[in-house]
């Protein structure tokens, strides 16, 4: 299964450039409660991230079911921003600059919530399907965490699964994708079959699948 530089991919490539935008950097400081005075340091530090991703963030992915009567196709993925931004944040937390780390778990995270929007869109761009719906290891009873050793191990991705299902590099992210050819049933975000209501990510949809604005809790 082949590992792909995330810089190879046109949607992710397109992600890491709009990561140093305006609009990324702003959107992201609202979420977070930054004010307008943080936004230079943000994006200094967005600059370092997309960097280190860019040297060894990957994405590998497989069709694990075909399409047939009654079944939809499922994909499993695997994306990492790669072990660059563990290193940054780790520089930050040893020289105690605390501030600077949680920036860059912001705009890492950041990065793996659009993620999911920019896998659609490489579908949509390469393929006739757009994803259904999102499913993760330890999110619902029929995938349970135990499938993320399983997953890297049968992806041969560059990610570990420690024996408390944390991933290494630690900004990893792994998921299941039902997919569908109706465009009308195709899923706009990662948020649309999550339940975490209070999530400061959580983005809402109209009975179309567009995107409204951000929920601030």
């Amino acid at each position: 299964m082949a590992v792909i530089s995330l810089h190879k991919i046109a949607p992710f490539e397109q992600l890491l450039s709009r990561c140093q935008q305006a609009d990324f950097i702003e959107e992201a400081a609202r979420k977070n409660g930054y004010g307008r005075e943080d936004l230079p340091e943000l994006s200094r530090i967005a600059g370092e991230v997309v960097r280190e991703s860019g040297r060894k963030g990957s994405f590998t992915s497989k069709l694990l079911q075909e399409e047939a009567e009654g079944k939809r196709p499922v994909t499993v993925s695997v994306l990492t921003l790669g072990e660059g931004v563990d290193r940054l944040q780790d520089r930050y937390r040893e020289r105690e600059n605390m501030t600077a780390a949680y920036m860059a778990e912001v705009i890492s995270n950041e990065i793996l919530m659009k993620s999911y929007e920019a896998y659609d869109r490489m579908l949509a761009e390469t393929t006739d399907y757009r994803v259904k719906e999102f499913h993760f290891p330890g999110s619902e009873e029929a995938y349970p965490l135990s499938d993320i050793g399983k997953i890297l191990d049968m992806l041969g991705a560059p990610v570990q699964c420690l024996k408390s299902f944390c991933m290494v590099p630690r900004k990893s992210v792994v998921f299941y994708a039902e997919l569908t050819r109706e465009k009308g049933n195709a899923c706009r975000s990662v948020c649309q079959t999550c339940e975490k209501r209070s999530c400061p990510y959580r983005r809402e949809e109209n009975r179309k699948g567009e995107q409204l604005s951000l929920i601030h809790i």
